[in-house]
């Protein structure tokens, strides 16, 4: 079929595919090109077997926060992000760990790397309090005082407090920075294999009672293909009412959310890049 509209401009593809660009969802941008800092442990935990590691991966992780300062971070957020846009990335929802360790040291380089790519690249930058906010005193105000840096999105990480109440609390307290900064909400849900983990029932009610449908993404949710069938079909119900987009990431782990299930429920669904680590590793450009 013929196309009527005009272009001020015409560039001459050579017969190569021309597509949309990329979108990716999930780059834990602050730690990209430190594997050999994390250690191979961490990533061996939290992949292995059912995933009932997660928990202790991440904390095994966190070890590379002692060493977090912003000048060698925009450095390796540079590399990144200038390989992301060579695979065709022009949109990125990038999360800085924002907690009693990492203070604001990633925050302030994810910062400074969205005005610098500025023209190439839409760079959003998550206050994420990867440690928790219950098990972390403190984390709360560095998220409070990244949205002040100017961060554009509020993080969380419910599912890593230890109990259910601490969740809770954790998702309460998150919302209550999103309003009051009239922020999105991205949160990493349900990450372990472990059926009886809620978050993602937590956080979709919270949604709703706060009228920010449109406005959440969920990330991971790999508890989700353990739950039974009438459980999933509450919950997919739940997501698409509070219009919470779910980014999910098969490729990191044995375990992920039912994204083909959700796809035909008209739950909005999305693969992400999630994370460079090894020094020689690409940023995975993903849409």
């Amino acid at each position: 079929a013929g196309l009527n509209e005009k272009a001020d401009s015409t560039i001459d593809a050579d017969g190569k595919l021309v597509t949309e660009s990329y979108v990716n969802g999930h780059l834990h941008l602050c730690k990209v090109y430190t594997l050999t800092m994390v250690g191979q442990e961490a990533l061996t935990t939290y992949q292995g077997g059912s995933m009932g590691g997660a928990m202790t991966a991440i904390e095994l992780a966190a070890k590379v926060k002692e060493e977090y300062d912003e000048s060698w971070i925009i450095e390796n957020v540079r590399r990144a992000v200038k390989l992301a846009v060579k695979f065709g990335n022009t949109h990125i929802r990038a999360f800085a760990d924002t907690d009693t360790k990492a203070k604001l040291e990633g925050v302030k380089a994810l910062i400074k790397a969205r005005e610098e790519f500025k023209d190439s690249v839409e760079l959003q930058v998550v206050a994420f309090p990867q440690d928790g906010v219950v098990r972390d005193p403190g984390a709360e105000d560095y998220v409070r005082e990244a949205m002040e840096l100017g961060a554009d999105v509020v993080g969380g990480i419910p599912w890593i407090e230890f109990t259910d109440e601490d969740s809770q609390t954790h998702i309460d307290l998150m919302f209550n920075l999103a309003k009051k900064y009239d922020r999105d909400v991205s949160m990493l849900i349900d990450d372990a294999g472990d059926p009886g983990l809620r978050t993602l029932e937590m956080l979709t009610v919270k949604t709703i009672k706060e009228g920010w449908q449109g406005r959440v993404m969920v990330h991971h949710a790999r508890a989700m293909q353990l739950y039974p069938e009438p459980y999933f079909r509450k919950i997919a119900a739940l997501l698409k009412q509070a219009e919470i987009g779910i980014v999910s990431d098969p490729q990191t782990g044995p375990l992920h959310a039912r994204v083909r299930d959700l796809y035909d429920g008209a739950v909005a669904v999305h693969s992400e890049g999630h994370g460079a680590t090894a020094q020689d590793q690409g940023v995975d450009a993903q849409g």
